[in-house]
């Protein structure tokens, strides 16, 4: 029997939060990882495995979707047809799940090494060395979160009081309280302050960080001299504007995060009862499944311009390091990274709890 063919006995919380990393958090990191490990692949002369360790990491992420593919779509159309060959799927995905698990904690021990044993200066350019050790940072984790999750369950069954006290009082209180005026309530308070600042202060960023005359003019003599060689870089180069017109477009983008929320809510994570029974017309809630995605897509795809923009500054004359307008834009990035992070583990967190405890309450 296909060990695949009870997908719709998940819950329709724990399939979108599968759902969501699978085909979408993953293969959009991964992609980001791979680009900056393409494109920066001759900057870490003293340490060239760095570049080498994103294109793998990327593409081994990339990997992961189409595994679930293959075995969460194929294999169960397979079960009827061809029984055997399903079969034989079934026992594949036993043996490539752990091997392909080893091997990501292996390679991000492995990336983790190779960044703590050398310099920042020395190593690699500012840009790829930061954006490694927030990969780094992210995948540990990652990593840890179901470590963490599965030693909360190992203490609770060893001291079955804890546990028992722990659910009532905390998880059992929290699932409560965790409706949906809660979680937009959450959305507006994460998402109003801060894209109001981030707005502002790229507004302020365009006047401030704009550069005198003389160093226009000697930026303009430099680019034509060099116009053939740099055309490439200029192409994602805005100049001065470069950190205020990412600050006010990332502002924007997080100013409709609670508008977005809501039509997720609303109209993505019903289940297929509440389909049944839905007055929504089912063209609109697909609209609603496509804004939302390509609101999710131009959010991450922003942020890894950011990235590149913030981490590249360095040597710019104006808006760089030392500049207000950098340490806010750099601060910004860091904290939309952490948020980011807090909700993947959410939602690893509500895999494994389905998966371990939901039968026991």
């Amino acid at each position: 029997m296909c060990i695949f063919t009870n997908d719709k006995d998940i819950p329709s919380y724990v399939r979108l939060a599968t759902r969501s990393l699978q085909y979408l958090v993953v293969p959009l990191l991964s992609i980001a990882i791979l680009i900056v490990g393409s494109r920066h692949l001759d900057d870490c002369p003293a340490q060239p495995y760095i570049p080498i360790w994103h294109i793998v990491a990327g593409c081994s992420g990339i990997l992961l979707p189409v595994l679930y593919i293959l075995f969460d779509k194929l294999n169960p159309s397979l079960a009827s047809r061809y029984p055997v060959f399903s079969e034989l799927l079934d026992n594949a995905i036993v043996f490539i799940i752990p091997v392909y698990i080893l091997f990501e904690v292996a390679w991000l021990i492995t990336g983790t090494v190779w960044i703590l044993t050398g310099d920042e200066e020395k190593v690699c350019d500012e840009t790829i060395y930061i954006f490694s050790v927030v990969v780094i940072i992210n995948f540990w984790i990652h990593v840890l979160t179901p470590l963490v999750f599965f030693l909360g369950v190992c203490c609770s069954r060893i001291f079955p009081f804890i546990g028992y006290v722990t659910y009532w009082k905390v998880i059992k209180n929290a699932i409560d309280l965790w409706t949906f005026r809660t979680r937009f309530l959450i959305s507006v308070v994460v998402s109003v302050p801060l894209s109001c600042a981030m707005i502002t202060v790229g507004a302020n960023g365009l006047t401030s960080c704009k550069p005198q005359q003389k160093i226009v003019d000697s930026v303009l003599l430099n680019s034509t001299d060099n116009s053939t060689a740099s055309g490439e870089e200029r192409l994602f180069d805005l100049g001065y504007k470069n950190l205020p017109v990412w600050l006010m477009t990332a502002g924007a983008l997080l100013l409709i995060l609670p508008v977005m929320y809501s039509v997720y809510d609303k109209f993505c994570k019903q289940s297929s009862a509440q389909l049944n029974t839905s007055p929504v017309q089912p063209g609109c809630r697909r609209m609603s499944k496509f804004v939302v995605i390509l609101y999710l897509l131009s959010c991450m795809a922003w942020a890894l311009v950011g990235f590149l923009w913030i981490f590249g500054t360095h040597n710019k004359e104006t808006c760089n390091h030392e500049s207000n307008t950098y340490k806010f834009a750099f601060a910004s990035l860091i904290l939309l990274n952490i948020l980011m992070d807090a909700w993947i583990c959410i939602k690893i967190c509500i895999v494994l709890y389905w998966s371990l405890l939901s039968e026991d309450i």
